[in-house]
């Protein structure tokens, strides 16, 4: 069978790899250090959940217990620019909240 794609340097395929690794945003960061980002009284109110994209718009899905949600929805603008502040950049164009009868993180 006769190869039809001319050999790559290991060197190409390596540099592109650390560049998409390198440009992408760390999402771990804002899950670990949800407290020094957005604050004591933001963060005993919820938890970052999970990030998710919606159509071009990434969105972070926060989680917070019953009867908090639309407190959370009145400081999403504070919490978008706190998050995209920490960042370094405007990552996130949007916060979706989702209410649970638990904030921790168990999916």
């Amino acid at each position: 069978m006769a190869r039809s794609q001319s050999p790559v340097a290991i060197a190409h395929i390596v540099k592109k790899i650390i560049r998409n690794v390198i440009n992408r945003p760390d999402y771990a960061e804002i899950f670990s250090n949800w407290t020094a980002v957005v604050g004591n009284d933001t963060a005993s109110m919820c938890v970052p959940h999970k990030v998710v994209n919606i159509g071009k718009d990434k969105v972070l899905v926060l989680k917070t217990i019953k009867g908090r949600g639309l407190e959370i929805q009145h400081e999403a603008y504070k919490i978008l620019h706190m998050v995209n502040l920490f960042l370094k950049k405007k990552t996130f164009s949007r916060i979706k909240v989702i209410q649970t009868d638990k904030t921790k993180n168990t999916n």
